[in-house]
């Protein structure tokens, strides 16, 4: 069946419609790639936990690895006892509930480009700031898709489409554990068969 419009000329079959519909689902890539995160094993119970600052605790200039579980059941350090061991912090986002009528106050806005890999948009446009993660760096959401721009438990900031500093993927990533987040910085962009050297420019929006 091909549809026609009033003055005679065709248009695309129902299933070339379709098709072209389906195509432009990418807001999760297939390539969605992993991030290389080393295992290393919690000093307590022994299991294989990720090497990341949340589960590591520090000596001095001497790392010991303990996860979450066991953060919980300890009161000071397995290891030396020489201090006391900081409890995991809750990683829940708080979002600002406005009522109908309410004045709604504007938040800090961003501008992302050079998010394109191999012809594909991962995440160019204007974000804004819903948060503050526990480091006290923004958390920023994309203006219609449902991307985040964010520092992770490896300090490192990265693109992804949820909010979740322990997740082991991500679309892009910052080369380094760089603080800077705004100005020209080179990022790691998911491409189809490895990861893509790019560079990034961030700024405010006036």
């Amino acid at each position: 069946m091909v549809l026609k419009s009033k003055g005679g000329n065709k248009k695309r079959s129902v299933q070339a419609g379709k098709k072209a519909k389906g195509e432009m689902k990418h807001n999760r890539k297939k390539n969605y790639k992993k991030k290389v995160v080393k295992k290393v094993e919690c000093c307590v119970c022994m299991e294989e936990i990720p090497d990341t600052s949340d589960n590591t605790i520090t000596c001095g200039k001497v790392n010991h690895y303990l996860c979450g579980e066991c953060k919980m059941k300890c009161e000071d350090c397995p290891m030396c006892r020489s201090h006391k061991v900081q409890k995991p912090i809750s990683q829940n986002v708080n979002l600002r509930i406005f009522h109908r009528g309410s004045k709604v106050l504007s938040r800090e806005k961003i501008v992302v480009k050079g998010l394109v890999v191999e012809n594909i948009d991962l995440g160019d446009g204007i974000y804004e700031k819903i948060n503050e993660g526990r480091d006290g760096y923004g958390i920023y959401k994309h203006g219609y898709r449902k991307l985040y721009i964010y520092r992770d438990f490896d300090k490192i900031w990265v693109l992804d489409d949820k909010y979740d500093p322990s997740n082991d993927y991500a679309y892009a990533e910052g080369k380094g554990k760089n603080k800077k987040l705004f100005g020209k910085n080179i990022w790691f962009l998911s491409g189809v068969d490895d990861w893509v050297l790019s560079t990034i420019h961030i700024k405010k929006v006036n």
